[in-house]
């Protein structure tokens, strides 16, 4: 049976969609990066295209609320004591 797979993220570009994708396979959930259709046929450098990262459908939710943490710290300043 194939697994259909479906976008958890898109990142602006190639380096962010692959510290996405390994933040997700760090944490057991296989990931892989689908780039644009446009830079496959137009030849576009990759590393300035969007990019979707990719998961099975049933760890979409996991995958998800991962992501949104990731971003949770991303955003916090850099002055704020996140220390409890």
């Amino acid at each position: 049976m194939d697994t259909k797979w479906v976008a958890a993220a898109t990142a602006d570009n190639e380096f962010a969609a692959t510290l996405l994708r390994d933040i997700l396979v760090d944490s057991g959930i296989p990931a892989f990066i689908e780039s644009s259709a446009t830079a496959t046929f137009l030849q576009v450098a990759s590393a300035l295209m969007p990019m979707r990262v990719m998961v099975a459908p049933e760890r979409l939710a996991e995958a998800k609320a991962i992501l949104a943490e990731v971003e949770e710290v991303a955003d916090t300043p850099d002055d704020v004591d996140t220390d409890d």
